[in-house]
């Protein structure tokens, strides 16, 4: 596991502050002394983890009284460290809902993309080896064209929408 702590770098919370209103995120003021980063255990499925002081519903209340959040703790997944982009993404996705932005919507997709675009498939290692990962458990799956008899076969998260052969929906 990684030793010293993350740290933000400099200019991201300032992007993120830029980018919230302070309506819809009700713990932007609170952030600059809220906020703490740790390292999640390396073995962690997650990239990234957001944590409040309070539960679920103190939090709500919190945050539509407009009060100070209390501790708010950042845990990262030390695999970040490979991939510098992917780790910007990742912290301000989870800096946003230390914000009081806790939903996984839309428009939260679009804020964290804004400020941190996550890097495409091909130029992130890291992301390829976790879709390798991902797909290493998958087993492998096999489809019959009606038209041709074709089998397709591969280890796929997803059902192809046509025939490599013919092209004729599957």
């Amino acid at each position: 596991m990684a030793s010293a702590a993350p740290i933000i770098p400099t200019g991201l919370l300032e992007q993120v502050v830029d980018a919230l209103d302070s309506t819809d995120a009700p713990f932007l003021r609170f952030l600059q002394k809220s906020v703490h980063l740790e390292w999640l255990e390396s073995e962690d499925n997650r990239l990234g983890v957001t944590r409040f002081d309070g539960d679920h519903n103190e939090m709500y209340r919190k945050r539509r009284l407009k009060l100070p959040p209390g501790e708010i703790t950042i845990l990262l997944n030390p695999v970040l460290l490979e991939d510098e982009a992917l780790f910007r993404h990742t912290l301000v996705h989870e800096l946003i809902h230390a914000a009081g932005l806790l939903e996984h919507d839309d428009e939260h997709e679009q804020l964290v993309d804004s400020i941190a675009p996550s890097p495409a498939l091909g130029d992130s290692p890291l992301l390829q080896k976790l879709q390798s990962a991902v797909l290493g458990e998958l087993s492998r799956k096999e489809w019959i064209c009606q038209n041709c008899g074709f089998t397709y076969a591969r280890t796929s998260v997803r059902k192809p929408l046509r025939c490599p052969k013919c092209a004729r929906k599957l």
